[in-house]
């Protein structure tokens, strides 16, 4: 059985914090990314010690104060990526 995990965050502006939209582990991770990848907008960030971390809060729930500093070091992440998409598209 594979240990790897996929979770999926969402924000919304005037939400206090992002949210865990989904998770999955062992077979369920490829369906999952293969799906996001097929979407071409959702940005796929591997971080194995976040995904731990983020695993551990429930589904629909917010993400506490104490994964903020993850969560922006995440946020910088998908900012890159964007930007590179951007640039790459031109």
């Amino acid at each position: 059985m594979s240990n790897e995990r996929v979770i999926g965050i969402g924000f919304n502006l005037g939400d206090p914090a992002p949210t865990v939209m989904l998770k999955g582990s062992g077979e369920q991770v490829a369906p999952i990314l293969s799906a996001a990848r097929a979407a071409g907008d959702i940005p796929i960030v591997r971080d194995a010690a976040l995904a731990e971390q983020l695993y551990r809060v429930p589904i629909d729930a917010p993400i506490g104060r104490d994964l903020f500093p993850v969560m922006a070091v995440l946020l910088a992440q998908v900012l890159d990526l964007d930007q590179a998409t951007e640039e790459s598209s031109r």
